[in-house]
């Protein structure tokens, strides 16, 4: 028998075969070509960035110490400061230029100009302006608007022989306002030439510098070699600091040069077989689906003549179409039934991940391990931990700055690359989401004692990854290990409260709960105690307040506190700031109330102690500003500013009075004790007593000296006065202070 359709089908594709493989073979071709070209794109890219940066650090570095001779060097200021003076000042400038040179290699050379008597005087030479060999450049800098930035490119004399030249870039600053003395320092751009060999290997690339007006100012090229060398642009790009532009590429691309037009050629030669493969195709598929179509048309027929439902000359749907319909429908629908379930079982799974974390199911039932293992939830009866990842300023930042749609896709690119790390690290985990802004984790350890610092690990790479690949970044809380799976809850729990302390640990870090503090807080009660005092100094306009405030600070962040106490001790201190205020004008209280309603605001919003503590410094400057300039407005200011300083230094005497005030400053004592109150918002008294209260409690932390000593030192003359007085304004007695403070009855 002979196989007439074998060969028939084998000579109607075979062509094609040939046809495909051998585009395909020129496109993967052409591909690694491209990919080859883009690579040493890339490659010249970096190396002409790491260049033009070289090159614009050094000038920088030359400009930046321009400036700090020119301000700060007493000997150039010496200099201009005696026209024709003597040579001891001339020689100091000198070794001032001496060591610019010394410090900077790429300063080729470097001169002061004093326009007084025209001097000029450069590292190893003086000389008058009438003889200097750049007495034109000088002239046309000082009537220039643009003096102050690199890019005078220009040829100046060098060498022993008068002929002999050499190209520089210049620079000139104003090295004396008095006089309008110059300072101009000059790159050889040779130097600059050999910074661009040191980037770049000459031999198969090339550097150059161009100035704004596309003068060449380098080249790696060699003037020798410029005429008879090919050269191809890759990299071109501007440098900010200079205005110049840096031109990378290679050399001699002649030598490959037919390469491209024979790709091209090759990709047209394969698109005209691909071209010529279909028109084949549909020629010999035409051909041979006559006796296909010639046997469709009879099935078609035959089944008009056996159905009288069917009406001459109707359009019938052939059984394929028919079918084919069917499968679509069915296909159709099982899509949707399966999409449903996908997202009911993945609302599911995240109500029963959350019920977990809250500890509002039963983790060791049978009922709950099954209905876990449904959804995709493994519980292993092994040692485990719990995790919060959490995306910082989620509210503040996040949500303000992102849709719906965005938040989702950035939630979606967390969680995948949590998987992808732990799954790397081969961790056995589950996670999903708790809140909007916190993702939950829980992993397995087994019997693995290792396998707890491999997740902290993990995590902590994950936590480097978002902060460099996403727009935010994240605070991971470690819960504490538990040694059922069952008992995954408290580690959740644990892991929450590690998270409360990222106020005070600050953002885009990992805490664990093992390495929080054990134990009470004693810094919250000495906080308390201060801020009182702060408050006080606040409105009494004392220049310490800022110290003590910034102390405040200092010692929440020291003391690690809870995101909780924090703002506990904070509200404390609004509340006294508050009172404090209420004894003050009403237009000051009213400043006080305006800024107070932002500090409120800080606290709900910041995540970070710095946050917080920025608003709250800001705002406290600014009422502390309006309260000076208050103050400062008022009559008699100078003489209530004696008067209190008067107390300060004269509180231990016990005839300390309105009266002794009035005949020491002439003033009737009715008035001390009101201007005092409107200057200072206290009472002469309290004042007085809160003077020798606050140098009582000193003596006490320093000295043993007992009570009754204590009280005739700071001005009190009888000891139960003084007692009542000290738990009047501190809220201890001196007994139980010194206790509390020094450990001492």
């Amino acid at each position: 028998m002979r196989k007439n359709w074998f060969y028939r089908m084998l000579l109607s594709y075979m062509p094609v075969f040939l046809a495909v493989c051998l585009t395909l073979l020129l496109i993967t071709f052409v591909t690694v070509r491209q990919l080859t070209e883009r690579s040493a794109v890339k490659s010249n890219e970096a190396v002409t960035k790491n260049a033009m940066r070289l090159i614009e650090q050094s000038l920088r570095n030359i400009e930046d110490t321009m400036y700090a001779s020119v301000l700060s060097d007493s000997r150039i200021a010496d200099f201009y400061a005696e026209a024709n003076g003597s040579y001891t000042t001339s020689y100091s400038a000198a070794r001032v230029l001496g060591e610019l040179q010394y410090r900077h290699p790429l300063i080729d050379s470097a001169y002061l100009y004093r326009p007084e008597d025209g001097t000029v005087i450069g590292p190893t030479s003086i000389a008058h302006i009438d003889g200097f060999a750049d007495q034109a450049y000088i002239a046309t800098k000082r009537e220039s608007a643009l003096r102050f930035a690199w890019g005078d490119f220009r040829t100046i004399p060098g060498g022993a022989a008068a002929s002999n030249t050499q190209s520089v870039v210049s620079l000139v600053k104003i090295a004396d306002l008095r006089t309008k003395g110059l300072l101009v320092v000059n790159v050889n751009a040779d130097s600059l030439r050999d910074l661009l060999s040191d980037s770049t290997d000459t031999s198969t690339g090339y550097m150059e510098l161009t100035d704004a007006g596309g003068t060449a100012i380098v080249s790696t090229i060699g003037a020798d070699r410029a005429a008879r060398i090919e050269r191809k642009k890759l990299v071109s790009a501007a440098m900010p600091y200079t205005g110049w532009q840096i031109e990378g590429g290679m050399l001699q691309p002649g030598l490959f040069a037919w390469v491209t037009p024979v790709l091209y050629g090759s990709v047209s030669l394969g698109a005209l077989c691909i071209a010529l493969g279909l028109v084949w195709i549909l020629y010999v598929t035409r051909r041979h689906y006559r006796p296909v179509e010639t046997l469709l048309r009879q099935i078609g027929s035959f089944s008009l003549k056996k159905s009288a439902a069917f009406p001459a000359g109707a359009n019938m749907r052939d059984e394929f179409q028919t079918i084919g319909l069917a499968l679509d429908s069915l296909w159709d629908q099982s899509n949707r039934l399966s999409r449903e379930n996908e997202e009911n079982k993945s609302f599911k799974r995240a109500h029963h991940f959350r019920r977990l974390a809250e500890g509002r199911v039963d983790a060791g039932s049978k009922e709950t391990r099954k209905e876990a293992e449904m959804l995709g939830l493994k519980l292993d009866a092994g040692a485990a931990s719990a995790a919060i990842v959490e995306i910082d300023r989620f509210f503040v930042d996040v949500c303000r700055s992102y849709s719906d749609r965005d938040r989702q896709l950035l939630k979606y690119a967390l969680q995948s690359a949590m998987r992808e790390t732990l799954d790397a690290a081969n961790i056995g985990f589950q996670s999903d989401w708790l809140a909007e802004h916190q993702l939950g984790v829980i992993g397995s350890y087994g019997d693995d004692p290792a396998a707890e610092r491999e997740l902290e690990a993990a995590l902590d790479r994950l936590r480097g990854w978002v902060g460099r690949h996403l727009p935010f970044t994240v605070t991971i809380g470690i819960g504490m290990s538990v040694e059922r799976s069952d008992d995954i809850a408290r580690s959740f729990q644990t892991a929450k409260e590690a998270l409360a302390f990222k106020i005070s640990l600050g953002l885009d870090r990992m805490i664990r709960f093992r390495d929080l503090p054990g134990g009470g807080h004693p810094e919250i009660a000495q906080g308390l105690q201060r801020i009182k005092e702060i408050s006080r100094m606040f409105r009494m306009g004392e220049p310490s307040w800022m110290e003590e405030w910034c102390s405040l600070l200092a010692s929440m962040k020291n003391g690690c506190f809870s995101g909780e106490q924090i703002r506990h001790l904070l509200f404390v201190l609004l509340y006294h700031v508050q009172r404090e205020m209420i004894e003050l004008p009403a237009e000051l209280q009213a400043a006080w109330v305006a800024e107070s309603v932002r500090l409120e605001d800080s606290l709900k919003e910041g995540e970070t102690l710095g946050d917080i503590g920025e608003a709250f410094t800001l705002v406290f400057s600014a009422v502390g500003e309006r309260l000076r300039q208050w103050r400062e407005s008022k009559q008699n200011r100078n003489v209530m500013q004696d008067i209190k300083r008067y107390i300060d230094e004269q509180y231990a005497d016990p005839n300390l009075s309105q009266a002794m005030l009035a005949d020491e400053f002439h003033l009737h004592p009715t008035s001390i004790s009101r201007l005092f109150k409107e200057e200072y918002g206290v009472k002469f008294v309290d004042y007085v007593n809160a003077v020798r209260v606050e140098q009582a409690t000193g003596l006490m932390e320093r000295t043993d000296m007992p009570v009754h000593e204590i009280a005739l030192a700071v001005g009190f003359v009888h000891s139960q006065t003084f007692i009542k007085m000290f738990k009047k304004i501190t809220g201890f007695t001196p007994g139980t202070y010194r206790k509390e403070r020094t450990g001492t009855g």
